[in-house]
């Protein structure tokens, strides 16, 4: 708007246009009289702050409102007079006068305009010229441009124009009609794809017509060549044999391009002109075309769909291929219906309540469902959609080559006053000519054309040579009609159902693992295989009953050159000159036939990735634009409102990930027991697993990636009882940790594999001695308790603030608990902590708790969630590598002078207990004789990032219970924090202790190297080397044989009887500390008064329950999850009750009981 305001002023004034009535009507308040004009000379400020409009050079009484009326009655006078004037009228029947107003020119305008005027012009101009498209209405610029168009002539013509250029912009701000709209008919996809487009509901609907995208205006003879002639001659692989794909693409992307024009056409055997799937790519051939196939697919219970089967009985004659992807699908549908109802956010998913009557409940569940089911309907059409864009579109142009993040997504935002035509979601109408652009036949395999010939033998009793056309047509009919309805009863490759419905893994992971090395064929002529020949000939009649353009038609409409000559079309003579005894003409060519018959592109990086005919090339492109684009679920209504924040969040790509690649989220999640994190069949399956190795040793990316074949991992033993966790903890020969190593390594490097928690033996027992003796100096539990007593207020009065009356509130995970641990690690460990008094630091409290924190996770809990693995370990790698190089800055300074160096101070806190303490920590450490890198790597850094989180872990699991089932403690924890006494620190250490142990989740991870048999209480499991072994605390816990009277908070219970911090030679070497900092902390917090959440969800920590009791946390945004607590606010009222300072008797007052 503003540019088009600015570019009136500059419109030559050569011609004065009439007013259009409402424009005029627009400019009817101004008197009509002359325009003010500008003065030179300084003005007097008026008593307003406005500037006078004549100068003055003496006070006195202002008669500027006398002479304006004495102006005003003179104009009117003289308008009287020249009205009196006027002859009379003979132009009109009645004899009136013409009462048009001329319009002034652009001299007067500019002569109307004030200094603030100009001021406002040059302030539109700043803000057209800027890079942003938002307006900062701080600057009150529309209302300054209302000013100055209010100013201007009533006789105006620039006025006039000013005022339609601002109710443009102001009718465009809104959409006419809306492209969206609130209820769950608009914000769930209908069955049928009805209601894509809210104004027109039919367009794109399963059972309309389909659209024609070329005119055929060329007229083309008849009759026609034989369609059985032309696949004998140009199409068929038995002309020359099989043509392997140059660029090495998989069989799988032909799957998915299966899958895609089985969503978009399904044509109709009565009428060809319909098809009975909708225009969208929304999964239908799993979900179902229509209501009846989709609830056929779905158990009407919980969101879910009947397990490992899909809805379109057609891909039951394709490679089982395409079948295995649809049930991987099946799978990510019905994990993420039971995250929704799991997480629940905000309410959105709570079940109905028992006491309805009967037939409210009824419907009060059916609806629950149905919210369960679409909302996780969309959130995989989601996931489906960024595969087509991310892996499948990427690969086919080649982008999978090449280290770039670009990529053609159509869904991008685009300026709202862009090119007409580019508008989303919009709806679509898929057209007949497209049905025939996606055959790609030539590619198909040889190894799928064995199973096709194959399949006619188990069909029809014989070759497919020997079956006629009538034959194929009326065994296809029987075979259809004889296919159960409902999914879950039809065969799928003569793989067996178990008791629960699901097909075997290790059958399905076989078939997939078989599909991504299988390699496809070449695009072009003479590569259909010839038992398609059936096929193809049906489809050339088809197009030819659709009156399709010609090859050239189809080629001009995108802009195309059209061939000229047959050797245009193919450049092999075999080719060409069949063509031209076909057809006679290039002009007269066959959209299929010519389609199937172009040469096909050489590959280019990037550019061509799969080598398709010419035609197609261009084509595809437009239609995965407009699939895209116009699809209102993928573009004005795809959002957390209707997908929930985690929703979108589960499926959205990440360009620091593979570039965007998301396949391996299907795989992993679908198969988390046989594809690793990191394996490449999972992440790159649309190129054959040899040539993908070829790829990333050119791209320096191969040691990302697992090249072995998928094979399943025994499922983790897991053990609870406390004679089972002794034999597992205490038994380092059998029970290595081999993937705290492995985590260590990635990380750090070889001196990370050389921490003290990365193996067993003499050598990490003595890495383990010397951090001991550097942690625990002299007056060290004194160190320790002063800092957490004084940074826990610190960072209270910071973060807190005042919500009415005396009542304060905190974030006491983010601000408190996180914060505080990290203060003590930057602290000891001489981490670049930015903060108000250390403002040279370099990370703020939450980033560097984040990075510790990831590096606790990569190093300990390994791949326990590996769909999120390698985005986790991709985003820790280089952050532990920056803050690892800074530290080891600090380090070396340390190690090269007696003195605190300037710059470590940058990053140490003045005037707290641990400034000394950490300074002699690292030189203890270097006087052990290791160097200031291996010091860094193998000590400093690990053990910072093995405390950080779990540590803040641990306290906020305790106050959540003492919050919580345990509240009723709260007073006497908040009467015990006050007396700031010996005694009374030792009872909240033992209140401490019992929060841990009620509401502690803990556990460890080991490695088997022999066969052993663990006694697991009453059980006995069975341990292969290469078993992943898990140990857990939690049930220990609740042992009365450990704990008597365990569902009771006791405070006599031996601090030694808990086992909290773990057994054996990996047992938790801060213990003692850790023991020290939380009694300090919970100190500081349960002195609070009136202590207690906050009110609502905002109060409450998240949490997702996990097998064997274990947890893991929403973030704030309730958007993803995260293995530590991450947010819960508290409430309190009146001050931080800050003890007064012991001191000794007879030297001052002593604060106490």
């Amino acid at each position: 708007m503003m540019r088009r305001l600015s570019s009136v002023f500059k419109n030559k004034d050569k011609e004065n246009t009439k007013p259009s009535p409402a424009s005029a009507e627009n400019g009817a308040t101004s008197s009509g009289g002359p325009a003010r004009r500008l003065t030179l000379g300084v003005p007097k400020k008026s008593t307003s702050g406005n500037a006078s409009s004549n100068p003055q050079v003496f006070e006195g009484p202002d008669h500027s409102v006398k002479r304006a009326g004495i102006v005003g009655t003179l104009e009117s006078l003289g308008k009287v007079i020249s009205t009196a004037n006027r002859p009379l009228n003979t132009e009109t029947g009645d004899g009136s006068y013409d009462t048009k107003q001329e319009q002034s020119g652009l001299l007067d305008d500019l002569k109307a305009l004030r200094i603030k005027d100009l001021e406002t012009l040059q302030m539109t101009m700043k803000q057209e010229l800027g890079s942003s498209n938002l307006a900062d209405d701080k600057t009150m610029l529309m209302e300054k441009l209302i000013q100055l168009v209010a100013n201007l002539p009533g006789t105006s013509k620039t006025r006039v124009k000013l005022t339609e250029v601002l109710v443009d912009e102001l009718w465009g701000s809104l959409e006419h009609p809306p492209a969206s709209m609130l209820g769950d008919k608009y914000n769930y996809r209908q069955a049928d794809g009805s209601f894509n487009n809210i104004r027109f509901p039919d367009i794109g609907k399963a059972g309309t017509a389909y659209a024609r995208s070329v005119t055929p205006k060329i007229v083309q003879p008849n009759p026609k060549p034989d369609p059985g002639l032309i696949f004998d001659t140009i199409m068929s692989r038995e002309n020359g044999g099989f043509k392997p794909h140059p660029n090495n693409i998989s069989s799988m992307l032909y799957y998915i391009a299966s899958i895609i024009i089985h969503d978009c056409f399904r044509t109709s055997h009565e009428d060809f002109n319909i098809s009975m799937t909708s225009s969208y790519l929304d999964l239908s051939p799993l979900y179902g075309s229509n209501q009846d196939e989709q609830n056929n697919m779905r158990t009407l219970k919980d969101g879910e769909l009947k397990p490992d089967c899909f809805s379109e009985k057609r891909l039951l004659g394709f490679p089982p291929g395409v079948g295995c992807i649809l049930i991987m699908f099946n799978r990510f549908h019905n994990y993420v219906v039971k995250q929704l109802a799991t997480i629940n956010e905000n309410g959105r998913f709570t079940p109905p309540k028992d006491n309805l009557p009967d037939d409210k409940k009824q419907a009060a569940w059916k609806k629950y469902d149905n919210d369960l089911f679409q909302t996780g309907r969309l959130i995989t059409c989601g996931l489906y959609i960024n595969i087509i864009l991310l892996d499948y579109l990427r690969t086919i142009v080649g982008l999978n080559r090449v280290n770039s993040t670009w990529t053609l997504d159509p869904r991008i935002e685009m300026e709202r006053n862009s090119k007409p035509g580019t508008e989303a979601g919009v709806g679509n109408q898929c057209a007949a000519e497209f049905n025939l652009v996606y055959r790609w036949h030539s590619c198909i395999s040889q190894r799928d054309e064995k199973w096709s010939e194959d399949l006619y033998m188990k069909i029809f009793g014989k070759s497919y040579k020997e079956v006629t056309m009538q034959e194929l047509l009326i065994g296809l009919g029987k075979l259809e009609a004889m296919t159960p309805e409902d999914p879950l009863q039809r065969d799928f490759a003569g793989m067996k159902r178990g008791t629960d419905g699901k097909l075997n893994d290790d059958d399905l992971v076989n078939e997939l693992t078989a599909s991504i090395e299988d390699l496809a064929g070449s695009s072009g002529a003479n590569n259909v295989p010839a038992v398609l020949r059936a096929v193809e000939i049906l489809g050339m009649e088809q197009a030819r009953a659709w009156k399709c353009a010609t090859l050239n038609e189809f080629r001009k409409h995108f802009g195309l050159i059209p061939h000229e000559k047959f050797s245009d079309i193919n450049s092999d003579p075999a080719v060409y000159e069949k063509l031209k005894v076909l057809f006679d003409e290039p002009d007269l060519v066959e959209l299929y036939a010519g389609l199937v018959c172009e040469d096909a592109k050489k590959p280019m990086d990037p550019g061509v990735g799969i080598g398709p005919t010419y035609t197609i090339s261009r084509s595809i492109l437009s239609d995965a634009v407009t699939l895209v684009r116009g699809d209102r679920f993928y573009t004005t209504d795809y959002h957390p409102a209707n997908l929930t924040n985690w929703g979108v969040t589960e499926v959205k790509y990440d360009l620091n990930v593979n570039q965007g690649c998301v396949f391996y989220k299907l795989f992993i999640r679908a198969f988390p027991n046989h594809f690793s994190y990191n394996s490449i069949y999972a992440h790159y399956p649309l190129t054959i697993p040899s040539e993908n190795k070829k790829i990333m040793e050119k791209l320096g990316r191969a040691d990302d990636y697992s090249w072995d074949k998928p094979v399943k991992v025994p499922e983790r033993k897991n053990i609870v009882t406390f004679d089972g966790v002794k034999s597992v903890l205490t038994n380092a020969e059998v029970f290595g940790v081999d993937n705290w190593r492995r985590g260590l390594a990635y990380l750090m490097g070889k001196p990370g594999a050389n921490f003290m928690l990365a193996g067993d033996g003499d050598f990490f027992a003595e890495r383990r001695n010397q951090m001991k003796e550097c942690l625990y100096q002299d007056k060290w539990h004194e160190s320790v308790k002063n800092y957490y007593e004084s940074i826990v207020p610190r960072l209270l009065k910071r973060w807190s603030y005042n919500i009415g009356g005396t009542t304060n509130q905190v974030d006491v995970i983010r601000d408190i608990d996180n914060s505080a641990h990290v203060h003590f690690a930057a602290n000891v460990f001489h981490l670049p902590l930015k903060t108000e008094e250390n403002p040279k630091g370099v990370y703020t409290e939450h980033e560097l708790y984040m990075v510790l924190a990831v590096i606790f996770i990569v190093i300990f809990f390994g791949d326990v969630d590996p769909a999120k693995t390698f985005s986790l370990r991709a985003a820790g790698l280089p952050v532990t590598q920056d803050l690892g190089q800074l530290v080891e800055q600090n380090v070396n300074f340390i190690s090269k002078t007696s003195l605190v160096s300037g710059i470590v101070d940058t990053f140490m806190e003045e005037n707290n207990a641990l400034k000394d303490y950490g300074v002699h920590m690292v030189r203890h450490l270097l006087k052990a004789g290791l160097g200031v890198h291996e010091t860094v790597w193998s000590q400093i850094l690990p053990t910072a990032g093995a405390m950080v989180a779990n540590q803040a872990q641990v306290f906020g699991q305790v106050l959540d219970f003492y919050l919580g089932d345990g509240k009723e403690h709260l007073p006497e924890i908040n009467r015990l924090a006050k007396l700031n006494t010996a005694e009374a620190d030792d009872i909240l250490l033992h209140y401490l202790l019992e929060g841990i142990r009620m509401y502690g989740t803990f556990g460890a991870y080991r490695t088997c190297h022999q066969n052993i048999t663990i006694n697991d209480g009453s059980r006995k499991v069975e341990c292969k080397p290469g078993d992943s072994v898990f140990v857990s605390f939690v049930s220990l816990a609740q042992d009365p044989k450990i704990y008597p009277d365990p569902k009771t908070v006791r405070l006599d219970r031996p601090v030694d009887s808990y086992l909290v911090y773990g057994v054996g030679s990996h047992a938790c070497l801060g213990g003692e500390a850790s023991r020290v900092a939380l009694t300090a902390m919970l100190k500081c917090i349960g002195r609070l008064d009136n202590l207690r959440r906050a009110s609502g969800p905002q109060g409450e920590m998240k949490k997702i329950p996990r097998e064997g009791g274990f947890y893991v946390y929403m973030d704030k945004m309730m958007g993803s999850e995260f293995p530590f607590p991450t947010t819960m606010k508290i409430c309190w009222d009146g001050g931080l009750n800050e003890p007064v300072p012991v001191v000794e008797k007879g030297k001052g007052k002593k604060n106490g009981a």
